[in-house]
């Protein structure tokens, strides 16, 4: 059950990326993920409240809780960045290495994936380097948003490595929810700073961006439900297969076409985050 979990994050998280990626490019990175916030955090408090799950009375738990929560508000911050500048094509798969992270924390904190992982991160950096290479050849424009997705992949990568050390406390929903509230104030935080939130804007765009809230949260639940019952690096590496179908819908929808050394490095990136799932 933990690698369908795995595979169903994956699914979850490649179809809110795409949705967000339109969302982004219409409204704004700041105003798409204010919105996003709001409707997680009213959807995941609507079924917190209809399941009634008390919540733990470890002030220790709630305090690390929000401090990656915080940590998984700047690397969404970079992603949707990303989304909004870059080719959905090249920076999802990168930002899809935050699995390489997550299996080499887990590692050093005791846990013992199989060797390809190692064989699997080496193809994720090689990947990078090859798409990073093609500046040269491309433009820099063509590689826009390539910054935020490192960036992405190792805020992503912490979060979800240390998302297994609370959830047997604060169970499968908790962590969702809080996550979603923190991201709230922080993006209601940087709006402030940055500029007022514009509801005009917003409103048409709402169910999309409720759709984007629903895909989101559910990926988040699915991954704690499955690093409940297999290794985190599994479950990791499995949701960041999440690229994959990004990349379909962009080619299908969005009409993106990549160079043949893109191609080349987004298929050794794949490669490497399959060989760290098996």
């Amino acid at each position: 059950m933990g690698i369908l979990f795995g595979l169903l994050a994956a699914i979850c998280f490649g179809l809110a990326d795409f949705v967000v990626t339109q969302a982004t490019r219409r409204i704004g990175v700041l105003q798409a993920l204010f919105a996003i916030q709001l409707f997680g955090v009213l959807v995941v408090g609507g079924v917190l409240a209809f399941t009634q799950q008390a919540p733990p009375r470890s002030f220790g738990i709630w305090a690390f809780m929000g401090g990656i929560s915080i940590i998984n508000f700047v690397g969404t911050l970079l992603l949707y960045r990303a989304f909004a500048v870059g080719t959905l094509s090249l920076v999802s798969p990168i930002a899809s290495g935050f699995a390489v992270v997550t299996a080499v924390l887990a590692l050093l904190t005791g846990e013992r994936p199989p060797v390809l992982t190692l064989v699997g991160t080496v193809l994720l950096v090689l990947g990078v380097i090859v798409v990073a290479r093609a500046r040269g050849v491309l433009g820099p424009s063509s590689l826009a948003g390539l910054p935020e997705a490192v960036g992405v992949t190792i805020c992503f990568g912490v979060y979800f490595w240390a998302l297994n050390r609370i959830t047997p406390t604060l169970g499968v929903l908790w962590p969702v929810w809080v996550t979603r509230l923190v991201q709230l104030f922080c993006a209601l935080l940087v709006l402030r700073v940055r500029g007022p939130f514009k509801l005009g804007m917003v409103w048409p765009m709402a169910p999309l961006l409720l759709v984007a809230a629903i895909l989101d949260s559910g990926a988040l639940l699915s991954f704690n439900l499955g690093v409940g019952q297999t290794y985190t690096t599994i479950t990791t590496a499995l949701t960041s297969l999440y690229s994959a179908i990004t990349i379909l819908l962009a080619w299908m929808f969005l009409n993106e076409r990549l160079m043949i050394w893109q191609w080349v490095g987004v298929g050794v990136i794949l490669t490497g985050v399959l060989l760290v799932s098996v």
